[in-house]
């Protein structure tokens, strides 16, 4: 370029994209940056006439964050002298791929890309004249340095005060006070309805006042422009009053107070007289927060207002944040208040209402144990009782967990052994008890042995259950297997509730003793429990028959222990045993990923969720999505008999369509073994099976890559299976790679307007921050990411990063 060495607003956002994704960065730098850089350079440019490279390098390196510099100033030395002294190792390993596809909107909102075309067309302009006036320089200049004399005094202070900097008289040639003073007016005519007090003040200094009054529509603005100008506005204060317009009139209040318009007695006149204005807390709220305190109010009033026309929730925000910045005590009013109207009415409060807006006095604690009163006779009510309490203890408990208040947490402990004391006695049969006691310690809840044995006597259940659900052991298993007592789900509880009181020999000898009598459910229970020590077991005592037997066993429960237990201990197992386990597994995985996909999923053809069209069913119609009401009220038009009812009879919802791709990138590193390979396979064969209608593609990853599937092919979901079963957990967690490969296929195998990237991983990740790159560009992409890691054990930090960056 011929004036700048290179175009100012070109090289800012080329400086702030080479910083915002080095790997030497500290801190981030700001998008503001993409302005501030142009600008100074803009303002020197004024200043000195010209502008060098030296310029451009020490103004990148001043905008820059102090631990920053040292980078800013070489990477700015580097776009302006690409081919000066290259280090040829940075250059090597410089992904200027990825730098490439970085996206300017990623660090730049619309409203900075315009301020910044509008700078760009500036630095146009002067490229384009290719000239300075100089004596236009000269006199700008010269009216600066005035400038710089009397900016503290009147009226240069007021004038300047719709200047942003200097850089902008700059830019409007101004070279008078007589031109200042004229752009001033032209730029608060364009801030008219929209003034601070500070512009109103300065409106008035430049004797501007008739000018505001003319022209702005906003009461608060015309009445501090009057008073700042000496006029009455006694009549337009009290007409105010009278208006009920509370916005007006507080802001007109906060306008006259900041701009010292009127005295300070008058002002607390105002004030005092707001207490016949105040209705509710919302107009409580905005007072205080305009005016910088609470003024005088009905409590009482107010109150009951706000009770009667907003929701609970609503006002004891509004009174925490009045209580918390202005030192007032209406929670506690409040409580007290809706405690003493709606006590026993149909208003009363839920108990996760209670928990988000917990506070320690009496009302409160009222409120909730008649919340809780109320959950008890709805969990009685329903048909199945036991569920309804089962449901509220979990609540419970979960609620105590969460809640931030100390009080709060300790009255939802105080009231959990009553709740499960009546989840107890809410059993009906011995069923339903066994269910109570199983769940509740599944959560960690412990009901009373007296409790459990006073319910079992009341059932008529034999002893030796009661005994089992109050202190299981292994005397009473052995004793099940030996009465060859046939249900795979109470033995498999007991043996998981007394793991660690079965070992080898005991493990034997429960083995031989549900082979002896064929016991089918404890086998699959043995086998479920630990499937090498059963298979060898089984092999030992009853050879390969007996083998075969236990593995045929499997097939009871649902399936997914029988899956943890094939990847904890298949490379133990023996080659024949091994692959008819594996068949067995294969079978399983299969029927869980179809279950849960149909219970969980819908997919790109078929969405998950109905809208509100509804149209004749057409067979291959979920059933789930028949509309009863318009299919009764279609067949009653009709006047159709029974007999003569048709498919196309019924309505159903019609399904939100779509299309979609999808990759998924599994990780099979060292840290993924057993029971997170177990769940990441379920995952997979569920997602791929409700998908199965999309372009799929699917890799592993752990140091190296591999690859299953692209999106252009195709594989079925047995082939899946086999290799799900057959991964090994090994190598270190490299994502990079395999995020790459997805990137690729989205780009160059996909045309789909909806793309969908999950990532089944830990997040023990060793390249987090190239993986973080990849996810960058995969924002810019418009590629929504899923992170699904296990349950327990996965690095939380850095999968935050990881969603945080993939936005």
């Amino acid at each position: 370029m011929g004036i700048f060495p290179e175009n100012p607003c070109e090289f800012a956002v080329e400086f702030i994209r080479r910083m915002r994704y080095h790997p030497d960065i500290v801190q981030i730098p700001s998008s503001r940056q993409v302005l501030s850089i142009p600008k100074l350079i803009l303002a020197r440019y004024y200043r000195k006439g010209s502008v060098n490279p030296n310029d451009f390098i020490e103004i990148s390196t001043m905008t820059s964050f102090p631990d920053n510099q040292k980078l800013a100033k070489n990477l700015a030395f580097e776009i302006l002298f690409p081919n000066y002294k290259k280090d040829l190792m940075p250059s090597f390993f410089n992904d200027k791929e990825f730098l490439d596809q970085i996206n300017q909107e990623e660090f730049m909102n619309q409203e900075l890309k315009s301020e910044l075309d509008q700078l760009q067309d500036l630095i146009d302009e002067i490229e384009l004249t290719k000239s300075i006036d100089t004596d236009l320089i000269e006199q700008m200049e010269q009216f600066l340095e005035e400038l710089n004399q009397n900016r503290d005094k009147q009226p240069y202070e007021s004038a300047l005060q719709f200047f942003n900097d200097d850089s902008e008289l700059y830019k409007e040639e101004i070279t008078s006070f007589e031109e200042l003073i004229e752009e001033a007016k032209k730029r608060m005519m364009e801030k008219i309805n929209s003034l601070s007090p500070e512009d109103l003040k300065a409106g008035a200094e430049l004797d501007l006042n008739e000018l505001i009054q003319q022209a702005s529509k906003r009461n608060w603005e015309k009445i501090t422009s009057k008073a700042l100008n000496n006029q009455d506005i006694t009549k337009d204060i009290n007409d105010l009053f009278k208006s009920g317009n509370f916005e007006d009139l507080i802001k007109s209040l906060k306008f006259l107070n900041e701009t010292d318009a009127i005295p300070k007695d008058q002002i607390q006149n105002m004030k005092d007289a707001l207490e016949n204005q105040i209705q509710n807390l919302d107009q409580l709220f905005q007072a205080a927060k305009n005016l910088g305190d609470t003024p005088k109010f009905d409590q009482n009033k107010v109150l009951d207002n706000s009770l009667q026309q907003s929701s609970f929730e609503h006002n004891f925000n509004l009174a925490n944040s009045l209580d918390q910045y202005f030192g007032t005590n209406l929670r506690a009013q409040l409580l007290d208040k809706f405690n003493q109207q709606f006590s026993g009415s149909n208003m009363n409060l839920s108990l996760e209402t209670l928990t988000k807006n917990a506070f320690t006095n009496k009302s409160w604690n009222d409120l909730l144990n008649q919340a809780l009163e109320n959950a008890i006779q709805d969990a009685l009510k329903q048909k199945k009782k036991f569920e309804g309490f089962k449901s509220l203890s979990h609540q419970l408990q979960q609620l105590a967990n969460s809640c931030e208040n100390m009080h709060c947490s300790q009255k939802m402990e105080q009231h959990l052994p009553e709740i499960i004391k009546k989840a107890i006695e809410s059993s009906e049969n011995p069923n339903e008890l066994k269910n109570v006691v199983e769940f509740l310690r599944s959560i960690g809840l412990n009901p009373e042995s007296e409790d459990i044995k006073r319910i079992g006597k009341k059932l008529e259940m034999p002893e030796d259950e009661i005994f089992e659900l109050i202190e299981p052991n292994y005397q009473l298993l052995k004793k099940l297997i030996d009465k060859n007592v046939g249900d795979f789900e109470r033995i498999n509880n007991l043996m998981n509730q007394i793991k660690d009181q079965i070992n080898k020999d005991r493990m034997k000898e429960l083995l031989s003793s549900a082979l002896a009598s064929e016991n089918r459910d404890a086998l699959g229970a043995l086998g479920h429990f630990n499937l090498e020590e059963a298979l060898k077991g089984a092999g030992q005592i009853g050879g390969e028959e007996g083998q075969d037997m236990l593995i045929q066993s499997l097939s009871a429960g649902t399936g997914e222990n029988l899956l943890k237990q094939w990847f904890i201990h298949r490379q133990n197992l023996h080659a024949d045993a091994k692959q008819k386990v594996k068949e067995l597994a294969k079978k399983m995985l299969i029927e869980l990923g179809i279950y849960y996909s149909r219970a969980r999923l819908g997919s790109s053809v078929s969405g998950p969720i109905p809208i509100n069209i509804v149209r004749p069913f057409i067979i291959g119609d979920d059933f789930d999505n028949v509309d009863l009401e318009e299919t009764i009220n279609n067949i009653m038009e009709k006047g159709k008999k029974l007999d003569h009812i048709n498919y196309d009879d019924f309505f159903v919802f019609e399904t939100a369509k779509g299309l979609r791709s999808a990759c998924f990138e599994l990780d099979i590193s060292g840290s993924m073994s057993g029971e997170k390979l177990a769940y990441m396979a379920i995952c997979v064969t569920m997602l791929v099976y409700g998908m199965r209608k999309d372009e799929l593609g699917i890799t592993f990853f752990e140091s190296d890559t591999h690859i299953l599937k692209e999106l252009d092919e195709k594989i079925d979901l047995e082939k899946l299976a086999d290799e799900l079963l057959t991964i090994k957990a090994r190598g270190g967690t490299m994502v990079q790679k395999a995020l790459e490969w997805a990137r690729r296929q989205f780009k160059e195998k996909s045309a789909t307007r909806e793309k969908l990237n999950v990532l089944f991983t830990d997040a023990e990740i060793f390249d987090l921050q190239q993986s973080l790159n990849e996810l960058r560009i995969f924002r810019t992409m418009g590629i929504d990411f899923i992170l699904v890691v296990p349950e327990t054990s996965f690095n939380l930090k850095d999968a935050k990063k990881l969603v945080k960056i993939a936005g």
